[in-house]
């Protein structure tokens, strides 16, 4: 009697670890806490992402990648404290989606000189460098090419603005959509390109001397997440 009670309860700890386990190991995929909706700048941080708070190195909040820093009332994506690169202008929970703005690109462009004065530097990054899982860019936007070059450019290039505050040798243009197979064709001979995704309006033209206001609008960002979930946190 006493060996079956024994196999019995060795029976049940199996099964309950197990089913421990298993839910253990569904909490980590689905990542952190729902914890409450948080404002930052005007911009509702909620599940699936989840405010790191000032000073903290990880928060319990939101899932894994979904990590957003306030600083300053400015949303930007991720654990650092020192990088901010993607500024999250708006967030669309019901579609899974958000508009970032590269702010790293346009503290390049607009650099001080130490003096005082503002010398405008062509970006080495491309802003895709920027984005990892669980996010990536959506092919609604189009790319915007920057160019820093040694020599002019051929004058029959097509779409080429120059960039007067930056100097008689840097460029800016106007590309396909995000992604298209004919994206490495941006390349000019004695010039380094670097490519930044811009959202921009519905039917689709932009002009490429609005480099600044295009990038500063922002980049759609998208993620994939179980929708379903999100309804408890947003509305």
């Amino acid at each position: 009697m006493m060996a079956s009670t024994s196999f019995v309860w060795s029976v049940w700890t199996v099964v309950s670890l197990t089913l421990t386990l298993a839910s253990a190991s569904a909490d980590d995929q689905e990542g952190g806490a729902h914890c409450p909706p948080v404002l930052c700048g005007g911009v509702k941080i909620a599940f699936p992402f989840g405010v790191v708070p000032e000073q903290a190195t990880a928060t319990n909040c939101g899932a894994i990648g979904f990590q957003v820093r306030c600083v300053n009332g400015t949303p930007y994506l991720g654990y650092s404290r020192y990088d901010h690169w993607l500024q999250v202008l708006s967030v669309f929970y019901n579609n899974a989606s958000l508009i970032v703005a590269d702010s790293h690109e346009l503290e390049t462009l607009g650099a001080s000189d130490g003096g005082g004065s503002v010398v405008c530097r062509i970006p080495e990054n491309n802003s895709s460098t920027k984005v990892g899982l669980p996010f990536s860019i959506s092919p609604l936007n189009q790319d915007l090419i920057l160019y820093n070059c040694t020599k002019a450019p051929a004058p029959d290039e097509e779409g080429l603005v120059e960039m007067t505050r930056c100097g008689n040798r840097t460029f800016a243009r106007i590309g396909g959509r995000y992604g298209e197979p004919d994206g490495g064709g941006y390349s000019l001979d004695g010039c380094g390109a670097t490519v930044v995704p811009v959202l921009v309006k519905d039917d689709g033209k932009a002009n490429a001397s609005d480099y600044e206001q295009l990038i500063s609008g922002g980049f759609l960002l998208t993620w994939q997440w179980q929708t379903s979930k999100l309804h408890l946190c947003t509305e």
